[in-house]
């Protein structure tokens, strides 16, 4: 479990027992508005998707179920290690939980992983154009505009790249 002191927040590995809150963020429009993935059929393809999280970070690190302090499941997040050997940083939050800090504080807590522990010279984070309220979520969180490139369905993400405190 990965939390930080004041954080209302922890991430933890993902497990079954966060199918429901998975099944829920893939079928919701809105959530997935702004990526490239598809909704979930059932509970069942959520679970499965689970369990080869492994086979979906070829390259390495993770991906991690946010919850509140208090218990309640608010979405997921990621560090994936892309095969040039770039990390992307990457969160999805339930709805109900949008506009409330939470995905600032899960940014901060991956980039502690990254630059704390991993010791990496960066992390970038990729965001379509017309997501303003992800692309608040990073410049307040120290993310600066790096370039233009492809993202899943949007050819023209806006990426941004985050890079160690002195």
């Amino acid at each position: 479990m990965i939390a930080a002191n004041g954080s209302r927040i922890v991430l933890r590995e993902l497990d079954d027992r966060d199918a429901a809150g998975i099944f829920q963020l893939n079928n919701d429009p809105e959530v997935l508005k702004y990526v490239h993935d598809v909704p979930f059929a059932d509970i069942g393809a959520a679970r499965t998707w689970i369990s080869n999280i492994a086979d979906q970070l070829p390259e390495g690190i993770g991906r991690w179920a946010i919850e509140a302090k208090h218990g309640a499941w608010i979405g997921r997040c990621s560090l994936r290690t892309q095969k040039d050997g770039e990390v992307l940083m990457g969160y999805r939050l339930l709805r109900e939980h949008w506009g409330m800090g939470y995905a600032s504080e899960a940014v901060r807590l991956m980039l502690g992983i990254a630059f704390e522990e991993l010791k990496l010279p960066y992390v970038a984070s990729k965001v379509a154009r017309e997501n303003a309220a992800s692309i608040r979520v990073i410049e307040k969180n120290g993310g600066v505009f790096w370039k233009e490139d492809a993202c899943g369905h949007f050819t023209d993400a806006l990426v941004y790249r985050f890079k160690p405190k002195p």
